[in-house]
């Protein structure tokens, strides 16, 4: 397995928002891994927008994991922003309660969703002092100016230091839209200006003292603070929802490559998932219609009455569109995961019926089948056509029961670890049981007592019809 494993992790393709093209992943340092991943602002239950890149990531660690590189994998948590304070404005208990309250929903369903625990998951407010250490810096380098006690990071003249790519064209947002009426507001130089520190002495909650002003850090030097301090500034990944590239990365970047007098742009390989919409629109919390994870799982929205939404069904939605195009949220797409999630599970049972030959010879490539399970997932993380090939397998295990392919011993164990590693450790799947597998049974005992009323009448064409049907279910031995 060893030199399966070295074979395939030299060919995983990213592609590279920075670069906006597919390129061969080489870590930076050998067989270590520097993975940033953008969490979540804790001021609202997260949505299965934010779920589907959470469980993305995931998979890219399992992956990692799997090939046996040493990956330390940081995902932060922003529980504390300007957005937070509006919501829970003078009221420093409220503020306190409802950021637990949010944060163990938040864990909750990361759980739920057999999402594993990154290495760190840093809170923005444990790194204050750095944030205001780096503000200060950009100020004596005179990236950054003071107005109205707030402090802005100058765009124009970052633009116009030719050592670095332009604002708003490093990750390729050609198309940039600024608003206007934030300029006279906020009394910034220019209107693209961000801020990296914001005056809130009228509100009566937590805030830091500062030379000059009262306030707290802007929400994209954080993201900055963290990574640089964790994993140095210049690391393998970093990623987020495809909403986050401008301007929050863009931004992290400047501030970055500025902080520390190089033009790395922060991570070698930039990676987005693509929005989850609902009614071919963005699902969001600003636009609130988003759907929470705990509607489905509890039966708020009515899908089939046959099977209970297990979270691993809605995992397993979420990943069967590729991570860079749009998926469009639709409960008829979502019943018809819950027979494509059952019919593919289904085929650690079926290893139960299939007698392997004790020669070594066999009829099946074990070999070709390594090649696409690996080369679908380094194809760019490509989920749907490495679950297109497990279902491949899922058929030749169906000849092999059937009798019409043969399979040895060996090649079985085989074919048992491949699914094993795919579905379950990197996919993140399990077998699960539903009402579905109950009216399954009931259909098969009432096809049985069918086929056995046939043989009584010597109907023995229609018999044998339904014993084809059903020995892909149960082993038939008639006496």
């Amino acid at each position: 397995m060893k030199e399966i494993i070295y074979k395939y992790k030299k060919k995983i393709n990213i592609f590279n928002t920075l670069k906006n093209k597919k390129e061969l992943f080489i870590p930076i340092n050998n067989n270590i891994i520097n993975m940033y991943v953008c969490g979540p602002t804790i001021y609202k239950n997260i949505h299965l927008g934010n779920c589907r890149t959470f469980i993305l990531f995931d998979i890219i660690y399992r992956y990692f994991i799997h090939l046996k590189y040493n990956i330390r994998y940081i995902r932060n948590i922003t529980d504390y922003n300007f957005k937070l304070n509006n919501n829970f404005y003078n009221n420093n208990y409220l503020y306190l309660y409802k950021i637990k309250k949010y944060y163990l929903k938040y864990y909750k369903i990361l759980k739920l969703f057999n999402i594993l625990e990154p290495n760190l998951e840093p809170r923005v407010t444990n790194y204050i002092m750095d944030q205001i250490n780096n503000i200060k810096n950009l100020i004596k380098l005179k990236y950054a100016y003071i107005r109205n006690k707030s402090v802005y990071f100058d765009i124009y003249k970052y633009n116009n230091n030719k050592n670095f790519i332009k604002f708003g064209k490093i990750l390729n947002n050609l198309n940039i839209i600024y608003n206007k009426n934030k300029l006279n507001k906020y009394l910034k130089n220019k209107i693209y200006d961000f801020s990296i520190w914001k005056n809130i002495n009228n509100y009566d909650i937590f805030k830091w003292k500062t030379k000059w002003g009262t306030g707290i850090p802007g929400w994209h030097i954080g993201c900055t603070t963290i990574s640089n301090k964790l994993l140095g500034d210049y690391f393998d990944i970093h990623g987020g929802g495809i909403d986050l590239k401008f301007p929050h990365h863009e931004c992290e970047i400047i501030q970055s490559n500025i902080i520390n007098n190089n033009n790395n742009n922060l991570a070698k390989y930039w990676i987005h998932t693509n929005m989850l919409t609902i009614n071919n629109k963005k699902m969001s919390k600003s636009l609130n219609n988003f759907i929470l994870p705990y509607d489905i799982i509890k039966g708020r929205y009515k899908i089939t009455d046959n099977v209970d939404i297990n979270p691993f069904i809605i995992r397993f939605y979420l990943i069967q569109t590729h991570y860079r195009n749009k998926l469009n949220f639709s409960y008829k797409n979502l019943k018809n995961t819950i027979n494509k999630y059952f019919n593919l599970l289904n085929i650690f049972n079926k290893f139960k019926r299939i007698i392997p030959k004790n020669n070594t010879s066999s009829y099946i490539n074990i070999v070709s089948i390594y090649d696409k399970c690996y080369n679908s997932i380094n194809d760019d993380f490509n989920i749907p056509l490495l679950i297109f090939n497990l279902n491949r397998i899922n058929n030749i295990i169906d000849k092999c029961i059937n009798n019409i392919l043969q399979i040895s011993k060996d090649d079985l164990n085989k074919l048992k670890k491949i699914l094993k590693y795919f579905l379950i450790d990197i996919l993140g799947l399990k077998k699960i049981k539903g009402k579905k597998q109950t009216n399954i049974k009931i259909v098969i005992n009432n096809l049985l007592k069918l086929r056995n009323e046939m043989r009584i009448k010597k109907d023995y064409e229609y018999s044998d019809r339904i014993r084809d049907i059903i020995s892909k279910y149960i082993m038939i031995n008639d006496k």
